[in-house]
């Protein structure tokens, strides 16, 4: 009968046939991957086994399985275990392998299977800490050698760091993803400013990313201490409760702990309120501004289990950005509300802002620039600068804000006076947008970035160093080519995410040659669903390459306005033209 201690006195048999295995899946970092082939190498070292599972542990702290192998069409093959709970549940509590000869015989096993006879549970430890549990059962104690399950209890350990990696990987590549995506959406849901639309907005995109049954957005009435259901949208009958007292429910307690709160199953949770008899799982995500609860994303399933930890990462940073872009809606109801005050102090903010914009066109011996921008309202987000450095360089940013309004245009403030100071000690372009983001995060505001290109012009040396940080890669029309590319220089946002690198590309200048900076309210300016698009601005700069910088730009928003009829501008248009003479 094979024990079920830790494994010792490992034969050089053993070793040899493991050796091949522990290669091939510690190669592999791919979930996807990696657990059907755990699944393939186990059935040469247990020919016999009847069921696979491999468990993982979730943030509530149940075992969950990620991969199972052996199931019948009638037996419940997705089955959630508490720690201490059957052979596996006890397994990973007490991070010692189980064996059962007979599983008749111990109280602890949860029958799911027919003929099923003997189980191992073997707990996967990755530096002292539970990464999963390996489940294997059998028709009978002869399908567990000794020989296999000592091979099994040394795998255990490869198994564990395997698992751990790919879980790993799959996780950033899905961060990044996420990353893309939530980019996306904040640029859509960050200029809307009626909260009516803004609501709406948030569900259409909500619904990108969790193909949800009911969705609610509830906000805070702060005076009655009620949460006022503002949006729902239910693909069935929903026996909607529209006020929900703070301390009531799922939605109060998640706004009161000012942290999501998910259940696999409303059932066994007391504070769930049966609103919606169907329901068996929900996910609340607190919408929070500041530390100050705004409202909440509520979402329920009849399915139980519906919503996973990674909803639950999604949806975090989402709802910070819809809490931003709530308040701002809020704030711009209330300005909309004083309406002869409002158009005073925009005035007023617009010269401000015109105001920071620098007086003329530069240019010197060889060179010469122009700068172009529109804002798609009575304040933009967008900003432009150029900084005289002496020595015949000449530093450019050009960077474009998340949303627009007052709040995007005093970010653009902050933010170019942060790159202003440190272009000055003339800082190379990625050491800059580095020391940039640093201070956006340390003191910028939450829910809010800036995508920004910044260039350093070395007319001497007849060379261009340039970083980028999200914006559109700028133009570089080489005239002793006659061809119009994008120089390459990617990076995530400024304000982001801590410890963001960038990337710089150095380019050699002739004369002729034209550098094209510009926000995506250039290419994306759009008539119903054309874009203005990359080639057209492409053509345009090679078409009107010999004029002057000034009449290069021109000729670019006069083609951009033709583009777009009677449409209007949906996004803050800024264009700056370098050329060398």
């Amino acid at each position: 009968m094979p024990s079920a201690g830790r494994a010792e006195n490992v034969s050089s048999k053993v070793l040899a046939d493991l050796l091949p295995i522990i290669e091939e899946l510690g190669a592999l970092r791919d979930p996807e991957e990696l657990f059907p082939a755990i699944a393939r190498e186990l059935r040469r070292l247990l020919p016999r086994y009847k069921v696979l599972d491999i468990f993982l542990p979730r943030r509530d702290g149940l075992l969950a399985p990620a991969f199972v192998e052996g199931y019948g069409p009638d037996e419940p093959s997705r089955i959630l275990i508490r720690p201490g709970e059957g052979i596996v549940g006890s397994a990973a509590e007490g991070r010692e392998p189980i064996f059962l000869p007979d599983v008749d015989d111990d109280p602890r096993y949860i029958r799911v299977h027919e003929g099923v006879r003997a189980e191992l549970a073997l707990p996967l430890l990755h530096r002292d800490r539970l990464v999963g549990v390996l489940n294997v059962e059998g028709p009978d104690p002869a399908a567990f050698t000794s020989e296999a399950v000592t091979a099994l209890q040394v795998l255990a350990g490869h198994l564990a760091v395997a698992i751990e990696n790919a879980t790993l990987f799959r996780e950033v590549r899905w961060y990044a993803n996420t990353l893309a995506t939530l980019h996306d959406i904040a640029r859509e849901i960050a200029s809307i400013l009626d909260l009516d639309d803004l609501l709406t907005r948030v569900a259409e995109e909500v619904k990108r990313v969790i193909d949800y049954e009911i969705f609610g957005i509830l906000l805070l009435d702060e005076a009655a201490g009620e949460l006022v259901l503002r949006k729902a949208v239910p693909y069935y009958k929903w026996a909607s409760k529209e006020r929900i007292p703070l301390a009531e429910g799922l939605t109060g307690a998640a706004a009161r702990a000012k942290a999501p709160i998910l259940v696999a199953d409303v059932r066994h949770d007391p504070r769930y309120l049966p609103v919606i008899p169907e329901a068996r799982s929900e996910l609340v995500v607190p919408l929070v501004y500041k530390d100050r609860v705004v409202g909440v994303f509520d979402l329920e399933s009849r399915e139980v289990s519906r919503f996973s930890e990674e909803h639950v990462k999604m949806l975090t940073p989402l709802a910070g950005m819809v809490a931003v872009a709530i308040e701002n809606a809020r704030l711009y109801e209330e300005l909309f509300r004083r309406d002869d005050r409002l158009h005073r102090e925009l005035s007023l903010a617009r010269d401000v802002q015109h105001g920071l914009f620098p007086e003329g066109n530069p240019a010197g011996e060889g060179w010469e620039a122009s700068a172009h921008f529109l804002p798609a309202q009575e304040l933009g987000g967008d900003l432009y600068d150029f900084y005289d450095l002496g020595d015949g360089k000449l530093g450019l940013a050009v960077g474009d804000v998340s949303g627009k309004g007052v709040a995007a245009a005093l970010y653009g403030a902050f933010a170019s006076g942060a790159v202003r100071t440190r272009a000055f000690e003339r800082r190379h372009p990625a050491d800059l947008l580095d020391r940039v983001n640093r201070t956006l995060r340390r003191r910028g505001v939450e829910g809010f970035f800036c995508a920004l290109q910044y260039a350093l012009f070395d007319f001497p040396q007849r060379r261009l160093t340039v970083a980028g940080s999200g914006l559109p890669y700028p133009l570089h029309h080489r005239a002793a080519e006659g061809r119009t590319v994008p120089l390459e220089v990617a990076g995530l946002p400024l304000g982001a995410l801590d410890g963001s690198t960038y990337e710089e590309a150095t380019v050699s200048l002739q004369p002729g040659d034209v550098l094209v900076f510009h926000s995506d309210g250039v290419t994306e300016a759009n008539r119903g669903e054309a874009y203005y698009g990359l080639p057209r601005l492409q053509e345009q700069v090679a078409r009107h390459a010999r004029k002057s910088a000034a009449a290069l730009g021109e000729a670019i928003l006069d083609d951009v306005n033709g583009f777009l009829g009677e449409a209007h501008l949906v996004d803050d248009l800024t264009l700056v033209v370098v050329k060398m003479l």
